[in-house]
């Protein structure tokens, strides 16, 4: 009796160690398998990497980012501003915006994207000599319909990376009782992809930085700028928002906003730069105003305004491919909020209403 039993504890012990065993064993062929495996046999082991949550400095605005996005290649859409252009489909996403005047006093715009392409950005217009002077220091893909003679000639003889407009990312968005020429929109993504693709141009693009930085701590207190281009059609007004530390932009006495989300336009920071314009000579036998001759290359004054405060000092562009930069009155360069940028060209007739520093 006693043997029986003993011979049955036995056997319990045995089926309790049995799975213990081979457990043990598995796990030891196991570990000895991936050690010995050798370096890229993904048949035998795969390892799964963590991704990566290092984030870089945008080379348009400072915004940090993921690394794929820090230098992708901008696209430069030129935007109208007639007041049957309005309101203006995409400036919400463009990392930088210019706006400067062109024939008949009327401002145009142009957005530099390279964080997010928007799918419709508009009313596209033609390019003018002097955008194509500051769209040359990002290499930008260049979406326009037509342009200047002048600026159709620097776009051949630069060799511009070109893609005017086409069938193939344009499209003409009728609208009741207004101008076919204020109808035409661009998928900035298209240009963006068919440019890589098709025409082989760069996915990504390299310029020397601006010197950026976090938010100030504590507001100054200039909750207004006023710039005056040329009419009250065209006057703008950046507000001061404490909460957010941006400036919502006002357009001849109405809020700015995009005409697909109806989003507010916003910039983190706006730059003013001062230049020396004048006419040129009507088209020959047009009668009609050509294109202003601008001054972008050299310095000027410039004030820049963020953090409600207002810095005042001279931007430099030594080239047409360097970038422009913006000095204070010490000659230290001033560093720029991150985030979005508008920068107001401001011709020498115009004016900035805001109190001095």
């Amino acid at each position: 009796m006693i043997r029986n039993v003993a011979i049955i504890n036995h056997r319990k012990l045995f089926l309790i160690v049995l799975p213990i065993v081979i457990v043990v064993a598995v796990a030891a062929i196991f570990w000895f398998v991936t050690k010995q495996a050798p370096v890229g046999d993904t048949a035998t082991v795969t390892t799964k990497k963590k991704a990566s949550t290092t984030q870089t400095a945008s080379l348009t605005n400072g915004v940090l980012v993921s690394a794929d996005l820090a230098n992708r290649h901008p696209v430069a859409v030129m935007i109208e501003n007639s007041p049957d252009a309005r309101p203006q489909a995409g400036l919400t996403g463009a990392d930088i915006v210019y706006e400067a005047v062109t024939e008949g006093g009327i401002t145009r715009f142009m957005g530099i994207f390279s964080q997010s392409y928007p799918t419709k950005a508009g009313p596209v217009r033609s390019a003018r000599s002097y955008f194509i002077d500051w769209l040359s220091e990002y290499d930008a893909f260049y979406a326009h319909a037509g342009g200047s003679p002048t600026a159709l000639s620097r776009i051949s003889s630069y060799g511009i990376k070109d893609y005017p407009h086409s069938n193939d990312a344009y499209v003409r968005i009728p609208q009741a009782g207004v101008a076919s020429e204020h109808t035409l929109f661009v998928d900035v993504s298209k240009i963006y992809n068919l440019g890589v693709s098709n025409k082989k141009w760069p996915e990504t693009y390299s310029t020397s930085n601006w010197k950026f930085k976090e938010d100030a701590k504590t507001f100054g207190t200039i909750p207004k700028i006023t710039l005056n281009f040329s009419t009250a059609q065209f006057q703008v007004i950046w507000t001061h928002d404490p909460v957010t530390n941006t400036y919502n932009r006002v357009m001849n006495g109405a809020s700015h906003k995009d005409r697909v989300s109806g989003e507010q336009i916003t910039a983190k920071t706006v730059v003013v730069m001062t230049v020396n314009h004048s006419a040129n000579a009507p088209y020959a036998g047009t009668g009609k105003e050509s294109e202003w001759t601008m001054t972008t290359v050299g310095s000027g004054a410039t004030s820049v305004f963020e953090d409600g405060t207002r810095t005042d000092g001279t931007w430099k562009k030594p080239s047409r491919l360097e970038r422009t930069r913006f000095y204070d009155g010490q000659g230290a360069e001033i560093p720029l909020n991150r985030g979005k940028i508008w920068i107001e060209i401001l011709p020498q007739d115009g004016s900035i209403v805001a109190p001095s520093a």
